[in-house]
């Protein structure tokens, strides 16, 4: 996907129409758009988003008032005013113009707005053609779950990680790189295939078959149901998170609670990584016992067993061939086995005897020291095993002592945060414990229900073989228990093939963020991409988690970005050296960024201006006057392809006019005017 031009016309501050073409060189994959704090940089980003998606960012003020107020202010009661998004992009040799509009017949003194009217246009070959169902196209080109890691503020970069969010980067991710049609077969296509054939199979009249279908079908629905609630629980989780952390947030800002808070979110950070240490520790007690636990057991087993064999041995007693039983026999037979009678007393009979005695005595020797040799490394494997038990019981001990403690000293800045005399923050307090509370408790709710899920589908699985096996008399009903077999093998092999293959994408992922983190950041912080798709960063490589800063988190963000626009490329130019693109091959993607720097340090500015035009073919930064000096500013120039500038137009009359300096040329930022707008002009580089 390559962006050609976006026009806005009356949309939000922008008044009339506005151009922005963003067609880049090779080598020059930037084009840069610099605006004072209001003038019109978040409604840039939000207007590529409200093109393709029909809504803004969560951080956008009255949404409703999608035309511009002047326009709509200018607008007499009665007559039609319109406010729209043009975006003109080229992908896959296709040209498609996507253009949002709202109209509407101006009848109060608000915004009322009907909802927006969608056109979309596609371009090939010198042929342009209306594209019927536009958005559903548009969701295949770039799917709205792709929008935070391709438009986004890197202010609120920390966001893209929270709450819900892992299973959103995990499901994006496998959106990005193809995925996504193997996990459509899994869990559409072949589940619908299924239904029908389920439909049939209760229709053919075989009692077996038909219940067993009966069977199936309401376990199925059963498992949406409690699917269903998971998705409302997570969904909850994340909300009630999402404002406690808001409350804390609050909390911090506040000039008398913020030493307490600071303290317990430092706190809370190291009672996290306790509890995964403890966790870890629980996790190796598990599987020691699990796979040795039986050792355990076998005390004075073994002594006992030497003891006995060694009596038998003592008394040669203990199995040693039938070399022994051979002899016996010939002696109670009284003949030899070459046929001469050997009676007793004579000498046959005693070298017969003789013989007898000493018969086995090397096996028996041989057994014994392998039964000792047995039982003695069966004690010393429970010994290793009763020794590893308790260095994991005294390092439990230990890590249960400083989660107590830290639990203590959490407990202690509540109740000070709870005595602050100003009302504010009691009430901060009082929201930020009402909503963990409300997670605690969700949380416990949605293990409930995983558990659930789990025997779902265990019994799922037990109708399936059933069905699989069960005796059919009808030949028709013997077929539709074959295909549904086949079907569920497809569906199983596809599961295994989707897993492996995330797999596969998670740790390659996890190698191109540290290595794209590694060239931005100083500290020795290493991140992570865990097997559930969070992002982590530890501070050390024994996995201790890192206590992170805002700029921390949008330097993990960018990483991530860049990581994964890596991954996308690589694979589209794999998919074009080829005559037909594999089944998991994605594309390129632009990215939108506004306010690239957030609170960075300035030698953090410094590495990232010059990373970020090394992240994707073509990439679109909104950035202030305060952010694009100096080494930043050479970085970012020596890769743009276009520059703007957002000039800001006030009707204050005290209003200084203010300028900024690109390319050594001096360019108005702020002038006056007869109302409040704002103004894109291009730049000559």
């Amino acid at each position: 996907m390559k962006l050609l031009k976006l026009t806005v016309d009356n949309f939000r501050v922008f008044y009339g129409k506005h151009v922005l073409n963003l067609d880049v060189a090779d080598g020059k994959p930037a084009v840069l758009i610099f605006g004072m704090n209001g003038a019109g940089k978040t409604t840039l980003l939000n207007a590529f988003a409200w093109a393709l998606y029909g809504s803004f960012s969560n951080d956008v003020e009255r949404q409703e008032r999608v035309i511009n107020d002047h326009a709509w202010a200018q607008t007499p009661f009665g007559t039609p005013v319109s406010g729209s998004v043009k975006l003109e992009f080229e992908h896959e040799g296709s040209t498609f113009v996507v253009l949002r509009e709202v109209t509407v017949t101006r009848s109060t003194q608000d915004q009322d707005l009907p909802n927006p009217r969608l056109l979309v246009t596609e371009t090939r070959l010198g042929e342009s053609v209306r594209v019927d169902n536009g958005q559903d196209r548009i969701e295949k080109i770039l799917p709205e779950g792709l929008r935070r890691f391709f438009f986004f503020n890197g202010e609120r970069m920390e966001r893209m990680f929270v709450g819900d969010g892992s299973e959103d980067v995990k499901n994006a991710i496998k959106t990005l790189l193809g995925l996504e049609a193997i996990e459509r077969a899994i869990d559409v296509h072949l589940p619908a295939a299924r239904r029908k054939l389920m439909v049939e199979a209760q229709k053919l009249g075989d009692g077996r078959l038909q219940q067993l279908a009966e069977q199936q079908t309401a376990l199925d629905a059963k498992k949406l149901a409690v699917h269903a609630k998971l998705l409302k629980l997570s969904d909850d989780i994340s909300s009630y998170k999402r404002a406690s952390e808001d409350a804390a947030k609050a909390l911090l800002d506040n000039g008398m609670a913020a030493p307490l808070q600071k303290r317990r979110v430092k706190l809370n950070q190291e009672l996290n990584a306790e509890k995964e240490r403890y966790q870890e520790l629980q996790e190796r007690k598990r599987k020691a016992l699990a796979e040795r636990g039986f050792i355990s057991f076998t005390a004075g087993i073994d002594e006992s067993v030497m003891e006995l064999a060694e009596g038998m041995r003592r008394r040669q007693e203990l199995p040693a061939g039938i070399q022994r039983d051979y002899i016996e026999g010939l002696l109670e037979d009284g003949t030899c086995m070459c046929g001469t009678p050997v009676p007793e007393g004579s000498a046959g009979f005693l070298a017969l005897s003789e013989r007898k005695y000493n018969a086995g005595l090397v096996d028996v020797q041989a057994r014994w020291m392998n039964l000792r040799g047995n039982s003695a490394r069966l004690m010393d494997a429970r010994r290793a095993l009763l020794d590893e038990l308790r260095d994991i019981a005294r390092d439990q001990t230990e890590v249960e002592s400083r989660i107590h403690q830290k639990d203590a000293e959490q407990s202690d800045i509540d109740r000070q945060l709870q005595g602050v005399d100003v009302m504010d923050v009691q009430k901060l307090e009082q929201r930020r414990k009402e909503f963990d509370e409300k997670r605690f408790e969700a949380e416990s709710e949605h293990r409930r229900a995983q558990d659930e899920l789990e025997e779902v589908e265990a019994e799922i699985a037990a109708t399936r073989r059933k069905l699989h096996s069960a005796e059919i008399q009808n030949e028709e009903a013997r077929r539709v228990q074959s295909q549904l077999a086949l079907i569920d093998e497809v569906i199983d092999a596809f599961t295994r093939i989707l897993n492996l293959k995330t797999e596969e994408v998670r740790r390659e992922l996890d190698a191109r963020v540290k290595s794209v983190f590694s060239r931005i950041f100083v500290k020795t912080f290493v991140p992570e991409v865990t097997s559930s798709f969070e992002l982590e960063l530890k501070a050390d490589s024994n996995g201790m988690a890192a206590i992170r800063s805002t700029g921390e988190n949008q330097i993990l963000g960018l990483s991530f970005v860049g990581a994964v626009s890596e991954m996308a490329r690589e694979r589209d130019d794999r998919k074009r050296d080829s005559e037909a693109g594999a089944l998991d091959e994605g594309g390129v993607y632009p990215v939108v960024m506004d306010a690239p720097f957030g609170s960075l340090d300035v030698e953090y500015q410094d590495q990232v201006a010059e990373s970020l035009p090394k992240l994707t073919s073509q990439i679109i930064t909104l950035l202030s006057q305060s952010q694009a000096r100096g080494r930043v500013m050479h970085h970012l120039s020596s890769a743009a392809t276009r520059m703007y500038v957002l000039r800001n137009v006030t009707p204050k009359p005290d209003a200084q006019e203010q300028f900024i300096t690109i390319n050594n040329r001096a360019v108005p930022y702020v002038t006056r005017g007869e109302f409040e707008h704002s103004v894109l002009e291009e730049v000559t580089v």
